[in-house]
């Protein structure tokens, strides 16, 4: 859960709003939740009417759902569903668990009495099952009902009824999949025409990249790798040209997606300068 939980923990409700107010003003954000935070968020996807009591963000979970969180202990469950021998001899283990808590572990049971209840080979899809509700609903329902609001608050709508996880998710991150084709037909340039070999030999270095040098180009010029749901035909992009020294790297504003190119004199000397400025990049400077 370590890479679920510490957004969770969040109790200012104005921070929890950025990602509702992101998805609001079609802004792209670098985050990587895993999916079971799109299923909840959508767990119901409008905010009950005029029922404050109402649970929110509490659904249906797997052991998909867990291991995409905390991959060791859906491991650990899915041996116990497939182990052969007795599991209430051999394994010893009861309807409770041990849950870390403020850096100590405080034990919980997950049905009644469950300290004197044996997981056997008979009942332990039950406690698989509910030690997946626990970890995935109960034990954060408090810090995600405080995420499913903030979100809720800035981006109530109808339309999320109709929307998949894993499309919501898009619309937080943007999509993954690049298409320098779509990008290349939207570009507009500034001291250049697009006929001219500058351009048209970053066009053919830029499509001949790998795709994780593709992200590192996209990043390095937008500020983000990921792309608008609408797709890189949705983008604004301009490649401008400056009257420098061929020594000098390529350059961008991330702010208005605006790469800098100097004339380079060959298809070689481009690549290797932009290769070498999108590969060392990180936030406004290089590594």
């Amino acid at each position: 859960m370590n890479a679920f939980l510490p957004v969770l923990h969040l109790n200012d409700n104005i921070n929890l709003q950025l990602m509702g107010l992101a998805v609001y003003n079609s802004i792209i954000l670098d985050i990587r939740f895993p999916q079971i935070c799109y299923k909840k968020l959508l767990s119901p996807a409008v905010v009950p009417y005029h029922n404050p009591r109402a649970e929110v963000g509490k659904c249906d979970v797997t052991l998909d759902d867990l291991s995409s969180v905390n991959p060791d202990l859906a491991h650990g469950l899915r041996e116990l569903l497939a182990y052969e021998g007795n599991v209430e001899e051999d394994l010893c283990t009861d309807f409770q668990i041990s849950v870390p808590v403020f850096g100590s572990y405080q034990t919980v049971e997950l049905k009644p009495d469950g300290a004197n209840i044996p997981v056997t080979n008979e009942n332990r899809k039950e406690y698989v099952g509910l030690y997946v509700k626990y970890i995935l609903n109960k034990s954060i329902y408090r810090q995600f009902a405080a995420f499913y609001h903030g979100f809720h608050s800035v981006c109530a709508s109808n339309a999320l009824i109709m929307l998949q996880p894993k499309e919501v998710e898009m619309l937080v991150c943007g999509s993954p999949h690049l298409d320098l084709d779509a990008l290349e037909k939207v570009t507009k340039y500034e001291g250049y025409a697009k006929e001219d070999a500058t351009v048209r030999y970053f066009w053919e270095i830029s499509k001949s990249f790998p795709h994780q040098l593709q992200k590192k180009l996209l990043l390095f010029a937008t500020g983000s790798d990921r792309i608008p749901i609408g797709g890189m035909g949705e983008m604004s992009f301009k490649i401008i040209k400056v009257e420098t020294s061929t020594n000098m790297l390529p350059m961008s504003h991330t702010c208005f997606n605006q790469l800098i190119l100097p004339p380079y004199r060959s298809r070689r000397q481009l690549k290797q300068k932009l290769t070498v400025a999108i590969s060392n990049a990180e936030g406004f400077g290089l590594e």
